[in-house]
């Protein structure tokens, strides 16, 4: 099975917090779905640098990725941006976002990261709807008829990892 390091930089407690159950939930879908490939916090092997960029505005749902790959298309080394701030706009007023919806936003640029290039379904939709929860606990981000967390993957997605990590 194939080690991925992901090396968290200065992104503070919210993205850290994100950023480790994104790795815990990834893996255990990764090993039920047959993709071989393991993430680490500060691991070996290949390295994702997860640093926070100002420039992403906290109201939107996405980060950036930009990833290398070696010649046979797995990942070499790749580098996360995220928003600095996350917040959602609830019918109590803006507020930060749970930490559910950061994981799902770390999650999607891992895979990213692990040379996922479509954006097809769930997990790796185009565009993610905010469903805020009561709380930032109950924070949702919906794509392709599914809410999230918890973190899902399309056939598509799974069947595109599974050809980079066999």
């Amino acid at each position: 099975m194939a080690a991925v390091g992901v090396k968290l930089g200065d992104i503070g407690s919210h993205w850290t917090n994100a950023c480790k159950q994104a790795v815990r939930d990834l893996n255990l879908l990764f090993r039920r779905k047959g993709i071989d490939v393991t993430l680490a916090i500060n691991g070996a092997g290949p390295t994702i640098n997860v640093k926070t960029d100002p420039s992403i505005l906290g109201t939107l749902v996405h980060g950036k990725t930009h990833a290398e790959t070696d010649g046979t298309g797995k990942l070499a080394k790749a580098e996360v941006r995220l928003p600095v701030k996350l917040s959602i706009n609830t019918p109590k007023g803006v507020r930060d976002a749970g930490v559910g919806y950061a994981e799902v936003i770390a999650a999607h640029e891992f895979v990213h990261a692990l040379g996922h290039e479509p954006h097809n379904s769930h997990l790796m939709a185009q565009t993610f709807s905010k469903l805020p929860g009561d709380s930032p606990a109950g924070d949702k981000l919906t794509a392709g008829g599914a809410s999230l967390p918890p973190l899902e993957l399309s056939d598509d997605s799974i069947t595109q990892l599974k050809s980079i990590w066999s």
